[in-house]
Parts: C-alpha cells; sequence; structure tokens
C-alpha cells in the first residue's frame, strides 16, 4: 500500500543514503486514501462513497508520483509567515468536500486527458 510504500522510499532512499536532514518525500496516487485502514469516511455524508472522500483527492494525483522537497525549502514556507500553517490540510479537505466527490472525481480524469 501507499503509506509502507512511502516508508520504504523513506528509507532505501533517504535514510540509507544519509540524506534525512535535506529531503523529504511526499507520495500520491490515483486511489491514495487518508483513512489508510479502509475507504470511506464513515459519517453518511453524501460526499463519501465506496472510494472514499472528496477530502482524498488532496493527496491524488492522475499517475503515482514522488514528490523530492529539499528540507531548505520546507523550512523557508514554514518559517515564511503564512497564517495558520498547521489548518492548511484541513481547510483543503474542507474545501474539497464542499466542491464534492464527482467534482474532484471529475477534474481528476480530466487531468488524466491532458498528459
Amino acid at each position: 500500500d501507499l503509506v509502507h510504500l512511502s516508508w520504504q522510499v523513506q528509507d532505501e532512499c533517504i535514510v540509507q543514503n544519509g540524506y534525512e536532514k535535506d529531503l523529504q518525500i511526499v507520495l500520491f496516487h490515483p486511489l491514495a486514501v487518508h483513512n489508510t485502514y479502509g475507504y470511506g469516511n464513515g459519517n453518511g455524508n453524501d460526499d463519501s462513497d465506496d472510494y472514499g472522500d472528496a477530502a482524498d483527492y488532496t493527496i491524488r494525483s492522475p499517475y503515482p508520483i514522488i514528490h523530492l522537497l529539499r528540507e531548505v525549502d520546507v523550512m523557508k514556507a514554514v518559517k515564511s509567515g503564512y497564517k495558520d500553517l498547521e489548518g492548511l490540510p484541513s481547510r483543503n479537505k474542507a474545501k474539497l468536500r464542499k466542491l464534492g466527490l464527482e467534482v474532484c472525481k471529475q477534474r481528476l480524469d480530466d487531468c488524466k486527458q491532458l498528459l
């Protein structure tokens, strides 16, 4: 699964080569879900189905992608003064849930068509 793959890539590519203070990885996948134990958010709202909820699209991409981030750039962003940086993931999820699952699915499908 994606979580174990990210741990493996982090260990084999970053840690074992001595780059843990220099690099971070972030994985995106067309079927990624925030709930690593299964699909659906369990709240019964209209934005949930057997394939997760719209918030899962914050970690989805048209194709599997590994983003390699330089630690210095991540820290620069953290220290940039962006208001409520900690709340950004929650705001992104809320925005996609407001758009709805069908809109998110369509937008990801549209991206696949462009590639």
